[in-house]
C-alpha cells in the first residue's frame, strides 16, 4: 500500500511539472499552491513509506530524509516564504539536487542489490544533481523562463519518486555485518 502511495507521488510530481510546462508564463505566486501541495504529499508519502516499512524490517534512513525534507519545503512553499523570483530556481534546484545525491549515495549503499538497480539509482541520482546544478546557471545557458524550470525539475523529482515507488520493495532492505538480508 505504502508502495502505491509512493508511485502516485511521483506521477504527481511529474503532472505538476507538465502544468508548469503548459503554463511558461504564470507566475510563481499563481502556481505556488500546486507546487508547495506536490512537494508536500510527495514528502508525506516518503515520511509513511518510512515508518511502514521500519516496522517490519531495517531500511535505509535516506526515505525518511528526503521525505522530511520535501514536507519542509512544501510548508515553505506554501507559507510563501519564496518572494525573490531570482530565488526560485535556486531553491527548487537544490531540492532536485539533494536529492540526487541521496540516489547516488543510496546506489552505492546498495551495489550489491543487482547492476540494474545500480544503473537506475545512479542515472536518477546523477540526473537531479545535473538538473538542480542547471538550475544555478540557467541565466548563462538557456535562460528557461523560472516555471518552465520548476517544471524540468519537477519532472525529473517525480521520476526519481516513482523509481523509488515502484522498487519501494527490496529497494530499501539493508544488509547486515554478517551478509545476511535484514
Amino acid at each position: 500500500m505504502v508502495r502505491v502511495f509512493k508511485i502516485a507521488a511521483g506521477v504527481i510530481l511529474i503532472f505538476t511539472g507538465v502544468f508548469c510546462f503548459a503554463n511558461p508564463g504564470a507566475g510563481f505566486i499563481s502556481i505556488a499552491f500546486l507546487l508547495g501541495c506536490a512537494m508536500l504529499l510527495s514528502g508525506m508519502s516518503g515520511t509513511m513509506a518510512y515508518i511502514w516499512i521500519s516496522r517490519k524490517r531495517e531500511i535505509s534512513n535516506t526515505l525518511m530524509i528526503e521525505g522530511l525534507m520535501s514536507v519542509i519545503l512544501g510548508i515553505l512553499v506554501l507559507s510563501n516564504q519564496l518572494l525573490a523570483d531570482a530565488a526560485i530556481p535556486v531553491f527548487f534546484g537544490l531540492w532536485v539536487m539533494f536529492a540526487g545525491i541521496i540516489r547516488v549515495v543510496e546506489a552505492y549503499t546498495h551495489r550489491g542489490a543487482g547492476k540494474m538497480m545500480l544503473a537506475w539509482l545512479l542515472f536518477m541520482g546523477m540526473l537531479g544533481i545535473g538538473a538542480g546544478l542547471y538550475a544555478f546557471y540557467n541565466t548563462v545557458l538557456f535562460a528557461f523562463s523560472p516555471i518552465v524550470l520548476v517544471g524540468i525539475l519537477f519532472i525529473v523529482q517525480g521520476f526519481n519518486v516513482l523509481l523509488i515507488g515502484i522498487n519501494l520493495s527490496f529497494h530499501h532492505k539493508h544488509r547486515t555485518r554478517e551478509g545476511r538480508t535484514a
